[in-house]
């Protein structure tokens, strides 16, 4: 029960705005990099490979092919 909670807390407050729009563009790339040779399935490590993924969806919209 704690956890959709939390589930639900994390997609209110990420949708305000994302903290990753002020990430360098090299940076980001790095982290998705990251994300896709890992071998860690946490939980958390998870929602932020989803997030960096979602901020690289962003930039593509924008013209940026960044990742």
């Amino acid at each position: 029960m704690k956890r959709i909670g939390l589930i639900a807390l994390v997609l209110f407050v990420g949708g305000c705005t994302s903290p990753f729009e002020d990430m360098p563009d090299n940076e980001l790339a790095d982290k998705v990099y990251a994300c896709t040779s890992s071998t860690e399935q946490s939980p958390g490590f998870a929602i932020r490979c989803d997030n960096y993924k979602k901020e690289c969806k962003r930039r593509r919209d924008e013209g940026k092919y960044v990742c």
